[in-house]
């Protein structure tokens, strides 16, 4: 994964590639279990993995330091499940 991720802008990464995996896995998970906090939680504990192991792989002297995106990500999250949930259980009672 290493090779991946240098050979990726990290603008890219941090902006599209992360959210859109972190978010969608989470609320792809919500809607699997048909429970809405289930996605913020799910993108949470991603996103903090990838965070804990960039600072491990790059900045390993450094104190780690997690971002705003751990507040973010799980609302954004959140919001999207909630919808999601919603209307799949909106069509299943139609």
């Amino acid at each position: 994964m290493k090779v991946f991720v240098e050979h990726v802008d990290p603008f890219l990464m941090q902006l599209v590639i992360i959210p859109f995996i972190v978010i969608g896995l989470g609320v792809l998970l919500s809607v699997i279990t048909k429970k809405v906090f289930v996605g913020s939680i799910v993108t949470l504990l991603l996103n903090l993995l990838y965070e804990v192991w960039h600072f491990k792989q790059y900045y390993p002297d450094l104190e780690l330091q997690v971002s705003s995106w751990n507040i973010i990500f799980p609302v954004i999250s959140l919001i999207i499940s909630w919808l999601a949930v919603g209307l799949k259980k909106e069509k299943i009672q139609n």
